[in-house]
């Protein structure tokens, strides 16, 4: 694959480096400060649960990846810039009162809140289905360093179809079935994507096309070799409507009246922490996602989708040959200032990795992996102001996912190095505790179960999803008024084994506080308290009974 990106990889750092020690010396005297409150007070409505961002606008104006300019912005500017301000990272904005996402043109409750069988996982966004023979090569594939083809099928469904590096036979098209769906299950938006097998023969060229069979030829001479004549190949049903370019990974399409927040403080982004952890998506930039115009022009709205889930697994890093892929950023100011100090002697953890013995594997592991400290490749603005209330949301969801999904999907990937399924199975497993028990730490795990009659029913997800019966646990529990004023003492509850507990909320309590009320709950796991606690809000209004009207983690 190094054949198709010859040079560039290299210009572009040695560009990188020079602008970066530029911007460091520009931006050293300047200061840029701000202010942020997390403060919260709810009012006494419903929670939204679906959040109405399909109404009908005028067609927005498209957009343009840039590369270059991408790598030195996410890559040398933003860093520099973020070391100087002392603004506070806003809460995230697409959450309703009970800290959940409601559903939008972003996302779709899936796993955690509906039972989804792993052949409903497999499943995931089929509509149309695979292509069917015979296959017509249309044009060459835009963009990206891989190549491939815009193929039409029998039907005149139009495909985009890729292949395997050479040197790693399967790593990418294994993965892209397994992790297309995943991010399905998780809630976002994604194409439908196949393993697809075919021979030579099955393709024939558009006549009227730019490509001879000579330039077909010549892409499956660069590709991963044919077993028996077959060719392994991921296929993507290009999505119908106006394609408009990349989602920005921070503030808005400014002619998209329905897209009100800044995505860097969207949620649904934000937890693209814990799911590109879990699964190693490293390259997660802003051209592998799309924003496409659907419906009627005029009467359309915008939809958002993320695409290209293929070098996921570490098959970026096999790729390129990257050991540290999901360790480090391409490029950081800590980590030349570092190498710069140490003279590049620090022994980083990744460099014990070693690759596989299987090629559909690559370097792809769970033991050395660190969810907190894993990073992609170019930071993403969204998932480097990711809170702990985000990941939990996210975790949460992780936690839906079983090893009978894992194994249906991973089966479903046809990896053909004996030994490989399993291995994949048991690491992304691994790596899913791992996620789990990092992530469900940083805040106070506690869902409502109920609230009535004078009672706050809560229960322990941490211990829950992690199947734990921890006698070792208790909780603080704190009440306040609507001005931060403790209103009665301090109370603890031990935890017991169905990892449910009762806080008790006497009228008394509600008059005190006049109408307001927070209860502040935090868990203790032995001596060690969480960071943050789980808060629940209540009110009266005009005499009427105490109503939960809000939850923080």
């Amino acid at each position: 694959m190094k054949a198709w990106i010859p040079n560039q990889k290299l210009n572009m750092r040695n560009y990188i480096l020079t602008l970066s020690a530029i911007i460091s010396i520009l931006l050293f005297f300047l200061l840029i400060s701000g202010c942020s409150s997390n403060a919260a007070r709810f009012s006494n409505i419903k929670p939204i649960t679906q959040y109405r961002d399909d109404h009908p606008i005028p067609v927005p104006k498209s957009t343009e990846y840039e590369k270059l300019f991408y790598a030195v912005n996410v890559l040398a500017r933003r860093p520099a810039v973020k070391g100087l301000e002392y603004d506070n990272i806003d809460l995230a904005k697409d959450v309703n009162s009970m800290d959940e996402v409601p559903a939008s043109s972003w996302f779709t409750p899936r796993l955690g809140y509906k039972k989804i069988s792993p052949k409903e996982l497999l499943a995931g966004p089929e509509n149309v289905g695979p292509p069917q023979l015979p296959l017509t090569v249309v044009k060459a594939k835009v963009g990206g360093a891989n190549p491939g083809f815009i193929i039409s099928d029998a039907r005149g469904k139009r495909y985009l179809m890729k292949f395997d590096p050479p040197h790693f036979p399967a790593i990418e098209t294994t993965t892209a079935l397994i992790v297309n769906r995943l991010f399905w299950g998780f809630g976002y938006n994604v194409p439908e994507d196949y393993l697809f097998l075919f021979h030579k023969d099955d393709l024939s060229i558009d006549p009227a096309g730019e490509l001879t069979r000579e330039d077909v030829a010549e892409v499956l001479r660069s590709v991963s070799l044919p077993v028996d004549g077959v060719y392994r190949s991921t296929v993507s049903l290009l999505i119908e409507g106006i394609v408009l370019g990349p989602i920005p990974d921070k503030g808005v399409r400014k002619d998209d009246p329905n897209d009100k927040i800044p995505h860097e403080n969207r949620r649904v982004l934000r937890a693209l922490r814990v799911f590109s952890a879990f699964t190693n998506h490293s390259d997660i930039r802003i051209d592998n996602s799309m924003d496409v115009y659907v419906g009627q022009t005029g009467k359309g709205y915008v939809e958002h989708f993320l695409l290209d889930f293929g070098e996921a697994f570490g098959g970026h890093g096999a790729e390129h040959d990257y050991l540290w892929d999901g360790f480090n950023h391409w490029f950081s100011y800590s980590d030349f200032f570092q190498n710069l100090v140490t003279f590049g002697l620090k022994v980083h953890n990744w460099e014990s990795i070693r690759y596989t013995s299987w090629k559909s594997v690559g370097a792809f592991e769970s033991k050395v992996f660190n969810p907190g400290d894993w990073k992609e490749v170019s930071p993403y603005e969204p998932i480097r102001v990711s809170q702990p209330d985000d990941d939990y949301w996210a975790a949460k969801i992780l936690a839906a996912l079983t090893r009978d999904h894992i194994t249906e999907l991973v089966k479903a990937a046809n990896y053909p190095d004996q030994g490989a399924s399993e291995y994949i199975i048991e690491t992304l497993m691994e790596r899913r505790r791992k996620v789990l028990e990092y992530f469900l730490n940083q805040v106070s795990p506690l869902d409502l179960v109920r609230f009535s009659n004078e009672e706050l029913q809560l229960k322990d997800m941490g211990n829950v999803i992690l199947n734990k019966s921890d006698q070792n646990t208790h909780y603080e529990i704190l009440f306040y008024d609507d001005t931060n004023n403790r209103i009665a003492e301090k109370k603890e509850i031990f935890g017991d084994v169905d990892n449910q507990f009762v806080v008790s909320i006497p009228n008394s309590f509600m008059e005190k506080a006049n109408g307001y009320f927070r209860v502040d709950v935090w868990v203790w796991r032995g001596n060690q308290k969480a960071p943050t606690p789980a808060q629940f809000h209540l009110r009266t209004d005009n005499n009427s009974f105490p109503r939960l009207v809000g939850i923080l983690h």
